[in-house]
């Protein structure tokens, strides 16, 4: 199918379904992250927009055990197209609708999102950037996510000398990831999530 093509689809698509999905934010001009009380990106520059579907990850040490997070596990799906103007309405429902349908709408892989064994968040753009990242700050996904959404989340370049080309990332429009209460055996729980990761340099 035709990148053309494709992005047709994905547009008509979306616009027949996005008024019975969650809306929870809305972006008023082109290159503005719905924030909902992260720092803003001040002088920083939108580079990438993507769509990140995959796993939250979860240790269970016993049943009835609280989850612990061990991170996360997500490939990352070209979204820039929606950095044009005409298309900032499909931002609010485009995460929830990937995790609803299990689709990514035949979009280019930009990348790769994990932790290394050092528990540190890794976004890999397959040499357009590379973040080794730390949190920043992190807000509760809004009322109007799917629900046991993941919060949203700001990151930026820890420091250490190996990030390349992207100096931050935000992680927003979050659909599922959140664990259950409590473990009903010892292991690894992997839940399924989608968010938008928007990346700053």
């Amino acid at each position: 199918m035709s990148s053309n093509i494709a992005r047709l689809l994905l547009a008509f698509f979306l616009a027949t379904i996005t008024l019975a999905l969650p809306t929870p934010s809305t972006t008023s001009k082109q290159n503005s992250v719905p924030l909902n009380g992260l720092p803003d990106p001040g002088t920083l520059s939108l580079k990438y927009i993507t769509l990140g579907v995959g796993t939250q990850n979860y240790s269970c040490s016993a049943a009835g055990a609280i989850p612990t997070s061990i991170g996360a596990v997500a490939d990352l799906y070209d979204a820039s197209m929606l950095m044009s103007p005409s298309k900032l309405s499909l931002i609010p429902s485009f995460a929830a609708v990937a995790y609803s349908t299990h689709t990514w709408f035949d979009l280019p892989t930009l990348g790769h999102h994990w932790f290394s064994a050092a528990g540190v968040p890794t976004f890999d753009l397959e040499g357009k950037g590379f973040l080794s990242a730390k949190k920043v700050s992190g807000v509760p996904a809004p009322s109007g996510c799917i629900a046991s959404s993941i919060d949203w989340l700001f990151l930026e370049d820890d420091g250490r000398g190996v990030s390349r080309n992207v100096q931050a990332v935000y992680r927003v429009e979050t659909a599922g990831g959140n664990p259950p209460a409590t473990c009903s055996k010892a292991g690894v729980v992997k839940v399924s999530y989608a968010a938008e990761y928007w990346f700053y340099g």
